[in-house]
């Protein structure tokens, strides 16, 4: 690497002594040259093996250290006491002591402070990292080139990365010592270009300048337009009755004119205060009177959260902020969940949201002139890392969505909403301070580094950023899903209240798609919906509340995710089900608690379409991959006659199979025994590549499977189509029930007995079969935790199973042998059937699991039409 020669191994490889810096004892005379002392011994493995990623504050793990195991333990370091370093101060040859030693002592007795029963301390000192944005230590190779920049002499801000080890507590004498890793961080100053230390003086970051806020804001308002002014919302919809903000200048709560502008606050509810009286203090009817006086918001009183954010918004020119906890007459349950209803169009208006991502020592925005950061040696801002690229220990600032993902405040279901429909948001972090907006994100910079520079060479971002998190294509269930499985896996400390932390976001959705959600289920696209799973691979529990039905995702406390990758069971393979929903027929009707039993309105997909559309794939396949099962009076495309002409077609070619079958003795019908149920159909004869198009083309012909398309005539549809007089009484009774007619049979469910390992994404999947009551295995479950597998159907026994919808499984054929070889690669969906595995009480049915079954199994299995009431 080009850099500048260190001066202590230069003088070595000259067989010179090497300069001797009189501010230093023995011991730190390495720290004389910041080359040497980084870059000079990690090269030489000068420094302990340690994994630098135990040190860091919310790691990246996009950025691997370069060491990659062999890890030392932090025992192994050499640790000194107080002591030795008072000792080590009257070392210095000029009388002041060792500017290192003293620095670090002083360390010590900070960390010595926070042990209240006396216990001995000792620390030891790993490495340092240093802060180089600028990434001068590369670019300026030079003494001369560094005076010519001022750079000579030259202050470095640098974080050493220590171990704190403590002894066991009193009485405890032959107890082991404790450590934990730790930083001290300083700022180093050379006389000449990064050598000739003369002091070591502590690196202060107490507070930030609010001044870079403002130069945001400012810049946000006069560059970004209205890219970072746009709404979620329509202009018309109002605010809620009973809308309520702080006016910050008068520290009282008002009712504000209409259109004025304000600021939200986002934090952890029950992290707002370390006072039990101060985290108690809400909104209520008997106190309303009383904080709507002028000066009734006092600091004295409030959760150290909301002062910090009302002192922001004075120092900011914002004359009113809008909290929750205050905003919200919290004992009046109408106006209540009106204000709740309207989260979403509360967020939307704010010019700037507050958040405070809740993983300080203390509550509060940290950083501020009036909360200033407690400096202790525990890391709460820094990434250390020296890595493959740059050996150099370097500090880095954790990334702003690494630094949010993984906060307390990130993990809240509440906070959702709030962050996605805010339209500029500033995050405090225990240690540092994020922005971001439409057009921008930006990182507190240093004091001493100019704004042009850190946005040149910091972690600053200028693109479009306020992503969606949904998908704006009004036709596409993404524009809900992705937005479910964001918001599901998140924590609420009341779980009732999973559906009205998601009614901001929900609003949203209905307003933006014109299209109703029942539960968090889109309404038009109703029974893809109901095909979420707990997130595979992860323990999950379900949630038993009145207010939320079984079928819907919100029961259980879990990622809700709509995977196409299913599991294997011993007899049956299934490949993945990249289609989702291929069609939906059952006509589901709600017990909604506003209007009563009504149909649900979904738009269906087509069964007879994608029957049509299978018949001409497979007839395909026969046609050009094997030409001597095809009739040679055919002469028509099967992929272009039209729908009456495909019939007949496909009679035809099944007449003459079947013909052809018996006079070459083939078996008939075709089975998986010649052609199994694999993924890919590797180098088929020409007879096998026939039966395997045969067998998919009666499948996609004989729709016994459901009822109502083989019904002779009206009268039959109609009773079909009709619920059950028991069923609708039963359910509207239930509120937020679903009644449906279906096709049910009772099935067995077990666990498959052991687990399968898929990769990607690295983790262990178990599921269950379903069986015929002879123990054959018919279909599958979805994917599960196999504790899950084992808790919900360990038992093995017969359960209610109700069809939903028709799903396909793809198989490749493919030749790469021989004269076939010529032939392109081709495919069939094979035919599956979504259903849904339920358990039953006093008529009503609970969901249990998702599965998918062969429909020429399920018509063996004799299954049932009737009315299902799923509560």
């Amino acid at each position: 690497m080009n850099l500048r020669p260190c001066t202590i191994c230069s003088a070595r490889d000259a067989g010179r002594p090497a300069r001797v810096n009189p501010r230093l004892c023995a011991g730190c005379q390495d720290w004389d040259d910041l080359l040497h002392v980084n870059y000079c011994r990690e090269r030489a493995d000068g420094h302990a093996p340690l994994n630098p990623v135990l040190f860091c504050y919310k790691h990246n793990p996009n950025w691997p250290p370069a060491r990659k195991g062999n890890y030392g333990e932090f025992k192994d370091l050499e640790f000194f006491s107080a002591d030795h370093y008072y000792a080590a101060r009257a070392e210095g040859g000029d009388g002041g002591g060792c500017i290192m030693c003293s620095a670090v002592g002083d360390a010590l007795r900070r960390a010595a402070e926070d042990v209240i029963d006396g216990r001995g301390m000792r620390i030891a000192v790993w490495r340092p990292f240093i802060l180089d944005p600028a990434k001068n230590q590369w670019n300026v190779r030079d003494e001369q080139t560094a005076l010519e920049k001022g750079m000579v002499p030259w202050s470095q801000k640098c974080v050493l990365a220590v171990v704190i080890a403590t002894a066991p507590p009193a009485g405890e004498e032959d107890g082991a010592w404790s450590y934990e890793p730790g930083i001290v961080e300083v700022v180093l100053r050379y006389e000449k270009w990064c050598y000739d230390l003369s002091r070591v003086s502590p690196w202060e970051r107490t507070t930030m300048d609010i001044s870079q806020i403002k130069s945001w804001l400012g810049r946000c308002a006069d560059e970004h337009g209205a890219e970072c002014n746009g709404s979620w919302i329509p202009p018309w919809t109002d605010l809620p009755r009973g809308f309520r903000l702080i006016d910050v200048r008068e520290r009282r709560v008002v009712t504000p004119e209409p259109g004025v502008g304000y600021v939200t606050l986002s934090y952890v509810w029950n992290a707002a205060s370390s006072s039990p009286e101060k985290q108690n203090l809400q909104l209520y009817k008997e106190n309303l009177k009383e904080l709507e006086q002028p000066g009734s918001l006092s600091d004295a009183i409030l959760p150290e959260v909301v002062a910090d954010a009302i002192y922001l918004c004075a120092e900011l020119g914002k004359p009113y902020l809008w909290v929750d906890r205050f905003c919200i007459v919290q004992d009046d349950p109408d106006l209540k969940a009106e204000q709740i209803n309207a989260m979403g169009v509360i967020y939307d208006r704010a010019l700037l949201t507050f958040i405070s991502l809740g993983d300080g020592p203390t509550p509060g925005l940290m950083g501020l002139p009036c909360r200033p950061r407690r400096q202790t040696f525990r890391n709460r801002s820094w990434d250390l890392l020296p890595t493959m690229s740059n050996p150099v220990g370097e500090v880095r600032l954790p990334l702003i969505d690494m630094a949010i993902s993984e906060s307390k405040w990130d993990s809240r279901a509440w906070t959702f909403q709030e962050t996605a429909l805010s339209k500029r948001h500033i995050y405090f972090d225990a240690g540092q301070v994020y922005g971001s907006c439409t057009k921008e994100r930006w990182q507190e910079r240093p004091s001493d580094v100019d704004e042009a520079s850190w946005r040149e060479n910091g972690p600053w971002e200028m693109h479009q950023l306020r992503k969606s998190p949904w998908d704006l294509s009004p036709d596409s269930f993404a524009a809900y899903s992705g937005v479910i499985s964001q918001y599901s896996p998140r924590k609420l400390t009341f779980p009732k209240d999973v559906l009205r932390a998601f009614a901001g976001i929900s609003n949203v959705l209905e307003m933006t798609f014109k299209r109703t959600l029942i539960q968090g289920h889109p309404e038009e696209f109703f029974t893809e919906s109901l095909r979420w799973v707990p997130q595979p691979g992860f323990l999950t529990a379900r949630r038993d509340l009145d207010t939320v039905p079984t079928w819907s995702w919100a029961s259980w406390d879990s990622k809700a995710t709509w995977d196409t990758d299913w599991t294997m069971a011993p007899g049956i393979y299934l490949a993945n089900l990249s289609s989702g929903v291929r069609a939906s027929f059952v006509n589901f009707h709600v017990s909604d608690p506003k209007e009563g039993l009504r149909p649900v309105k979904e738009r269906h997909q087509s069964l007879e379409l994608y029957l049509i559309e299978q018949k001409r794939a497979a007839l395909k396949v026969i046609k050009e991959a094997a030409a001597s099962w095809w009739p040679s009076s055919i002469s028509d495309d099967p992929m272009t006659v039209d729908v009456k002409g495909l019939e007949e077609m496909t009679k035809y070619v099944l007449n003459c199979a079947h013909q052809k079958s018996q006079d070459n003795a083939h078996p008939w019908p075709p089975s998986t025994a010649r052609t199994p149920r694999t993924e890919r159909l590797h180098d088929l004869d020409e007879d096998a590549t026939a039966f395997a198009a045969l067998r998919n083309l009666e499948e996609h012909t004989d729709t016994r499977w459901w009822p109502p398309t083989t019904a002779k005539d009206p009268e039959t549809s109609r009773q079909l189509d009709s619920l059950s007089i028991e069923a609708s009484a039963l359910a509207e009774g239930i509120p937020n029930s679903l009644v449906f007619n279906t096709s049910c049979a009772y099935l067995k469910v077990g666990p498959f007995g052991r687990m399968w390992f898929r990769i990607p994404p690295r983790r262990h999947l178990s599921g269950c079969a379903i069986q015929n009551r002879d123990g054959i295995p018919v279909g599958i479950t979805m994917a599960m935790a196999p504790q899950l597998t084992f808790d919900m159907f360990g038992e093995g026994k017969e359960h209610l199973v109700a069809l939903l919808g028709v799903c396909s499984s793809k198989r490749f054929m493919q030749w790469d042998k021989g004269e076939r070889s010529r032939l392109p690669i081709h495919h069939l969906n094979e035919l599956c059937l979504i259903v849904m595995i339920m358990e039953e009480k006093d008529g009503a049915c609970r969901r249990l699991a998702l599965g998918v079954v062969y429909p020429n199994e399920w018509i063996k299995a004799h299954p049932q039409w009737r009315s299902v009431v799923l509560a």
